[in-house]
């Protein structure tokens, strides 16, 4: 993660002002004084980071910061800009900055024109008060370093800074603080990650409470692969409040059922559709007995009448529009969308409940002992039934009823009751329900050309591999064919798709297909491969002194079966054997069978979801090194002489 999309997140603040020496042959931060261990693996180097955070009371604080970082290279270049974003209940009161030649001489002081005053505008946004400042320095050789100090007065506080003094891959830190001052009688939290002991100083004076933490020498992580977030398994203070002011209104997370009572009062009142509609919507289900299919019907017209735009004004980021604006608008963010479905619901007498959960990159409620604003950025809709439970993801015009994507699947979610908020899991599909199975019928001639057809079903999360594809018009599906199956001297002759729109959604795509060049000949032998549909190429890269553990975010199987009809006048000379390679993370199994002129090849994949210790990653390497060679066997005739 870049600092600059690490500062759009709202996540680096605060801290002290410097003051910039007068002498301008006085050295600053020179380049050369950088050791050499903490160069290795970085595109940049912070200096010095000191971030500070005065809470004045529940609802007034004041950041302050100082930070500087040595430009390397190229690459880290985006470690030079600071973006600041502020809304009506924060203000950017300060900004300063100087930058300085590899020698550490002043060369150049940030100009008010070089700062920047922008809308904050995210994908689909039509409501937005959130702003931008941002400022950079642009020096023409390298190494060169930056040097910026802030400050940022909030007058509403629902969540407080999370200190992450690794801010990025391939940045190192020479040093880090953060200060965090308060009244001795105001409630705090806080929650430490992979500190070292001793990090942390705490003071009384003056009526007030100061807790410090500093680090130092912090190597630089490269990009690994099948890693984690990077922040969950660095080093990072988190600090939340026990009661906050916002926008005028007031609330506890002293627990997550208080914080969901607060959530529930925004939502008061905000489920009512006009009285016209609500006789248009039962008149629409009329005559439906089963209730999954009342909630399909509206499901699906909550899907043609609305969009999803993105809505951050105060208050409003987190409390929905009424369901009667949206109703009127067409249009709303996640909450707004989800409260308009849980009204459309209540309208024919369907109770649902108002959710609020983590989604992508944000991993939802990982600390059910310790509530925070930051553990969720997104919200959805429970629907409790008789037998079982639809989760509907509302901002979606194509998801499948009751489906949930693999962005919230699997996560630690909030239901907003009218006693407050109850801590429920949504849903994780399992290997065998998240499959990709290929058949296939082929008939090679004695040229080496092939034809035949192919059959493959996706379903759980690998509905998603196929599910934009499937709203594509025909000549761009047709492209995409071509560039996923990748045989050589390839002709579509025919294709289509059906889709299953399920909780568990599926899809189904049938080609037919022609390849010139498909088996290679030399002499009187024809070679030809076994693995065509899913063979896997590509191998981790081999790394010494790995620092991540190893993550894979979900499980799945592949099954491919492919019948190979022989060409007349060839014997079998090679056939390869089935091969079995089993593992910590999966199993691999393939068998080959010959009856008469036909080859059956099944070709079997399962992943397991987890995370395992970064020890075993080069058992990992070797896991997948196996697979990429098995998928290249090949079957050898050889012409019969007459």
């Amino acid at each position: 993660m870049s600092v600059k999309s690490w500062f759009v997140a709202g996540m680096l603040l605060a801290i002290n002002s410097t003051l910039f020496a007068k002498d301008k042959f006085v050295q600053f931060y020179p380049a050369f004084s950088i050791d050499s261990i903490m160069k290795k693996d970085a595109w940049a180097v912070c200096r010095d980071f000191h971030q500070e955070f005065e809470i004045q009371n529940y609802g007034k604080a004041v950041e302050r910061v100082h930070v500087v970082f040595t430009i390397l290279d190229k690459k880290g270049d985006d470690f030079a800009e600071i973006v600041l974003p502020y809304d009506k209940s924060s203000k950017v009161t300060s900004i300063n900055g100087k930058s300085y030649n590899m020698l550490g001489l002043p060369d150049d002081k940030l100009k008010s024109s070089a700062i920047q005053d922008l809308n904050y505008t995210s994908a689909g946004a039509i409501y937005d008060d959130i702003r931008l400042k941002t400022a950079t320095f642009n020096p023409d050789s390298y190494p060169y370093t930056v040097e910026y100090n802030y400050e940022i007065e909030y007058s509403g506080l629902i969540g407080y800074p999370e200190w992450r003094p690794v801010c990025g891959y391939r940045l190192s830190v020479e040093k880090s603080s953060f200060v965090l001052i308060c009244p001795d009688t105001m409630k705090i939290r806080y929650r430490e990650f992979h500190l070292p002991t001793n990090c942390r100083t705490e003071k009384h004076e003056n009526r007030t409470k100061i807790f410090e933490w500093k680090l130092d020498s912090l190597k630089a992580f490269r990009e690994e692969p099948l890693a984690p977030q990077l922040y969950l398994e660095t080093p990072r203070v988190i600090v939340a409040p026990v009661y906050f002011i916002y926008d005028g209104s007031s609330g506890s997370m002293n627990s997550w059922n208080d914080f969901g009572k607060w959530i529930g009062k925004l939502n008061e009142g905000r489920d009512q559709l006009a009285m016209q509609r609500q006789n248009e919507i039962r008149e629409m289900v009329k005559g439906l007995k089963d209730t999954v299919l009342i909630v399909q019907k509206l499901y699906q017209y909550m899907q043609s009448r609305t969009r999803y735009v993105a809505i951050q004004l105060g208050i409003g980021g987190y409390q929905p529009f009424p369901a009667e604006t949206v109703d009127r608008l067409g249009y709303g963010d996640c909450k707004a969308l989800s409260n308009y479905m849980k009204a459309l619901l209540l309208t024919v007498g369907i109770p649902s409940i108002y959710t609020i959960a983590g989604t992508s990159y944000n991993q939802g409620i990982t600390m059910a002992d310790f509530p925070t604003i930051g553990q969720n950025n997104h919200a959805i809709l429970c629907v409790p039934l008789h037998n079982d439970t639809l989760w509907l993801e509302c901002t979606s015009q194509t998801a499948p009823c009751g489906y949930l994507g693999l962005s919230t699947a699997g996560r630690k979610v909030l239901n907003i009751g009218p006693d407050g908020g109850r801590i429920v899991s949504t849903p994780q599909f399992s290997a065998s329900q998240n499959s990709q199975n290929c058949t296939a019928s082929l008939q090679v001639s004695s040229n080496g050309s092939m034809q035949g057809s192919v059959k493959t079903t996706y379903s759980g999360y690998q509905y998603e591999n196929i599910s934009e594809i499937l709203e594509e018009p025909k000549k761009e599906q047709e492209k995409a064919l071509y560039k996923k199956l990748q045989i050589a001297g390839l002709i579509v002759s025919d294709f289509g798709y059906e889709a299953r729109k399920a909780k568990i959604p599926s899809a189904v795509e049938k080609v037919a297909i022609i390849a010139t060049s498909f088996a290679s000949k030399t002499g009187t032998r024809l070679f030809i491969p076994l693995n065509i549909f899913n063979q896997k190429k590509t191998i981790p890269e081999r790394l010494e002194n790995r620092k991540m553990s190893v993550y894979k975010d979900f499980a799945y199987t592949d099954k491919d079966s492919v019948m190979i009809q022989l060409p007349e006048g060839f014997k079998m000379e090679s056939l390869p054997r089935g091969k079995t390679i089993s593992s910590d993370f999966g199993t691999y199994t393939t068998t080959i069978t010959q009856n008469d002129d036909k080859v059956l090849y099944v070709r079997e994949l399962v992943i397991i979801r987890g995370t395992w210790p970064k020890e075993t990653y080069s058992s990992l390497v070797d896991f997948y090194s196996d697979i990429v060679s098995a998928d290249k066997v090949k079957m050898v005739l050889k012409e019969e002489l007459k």
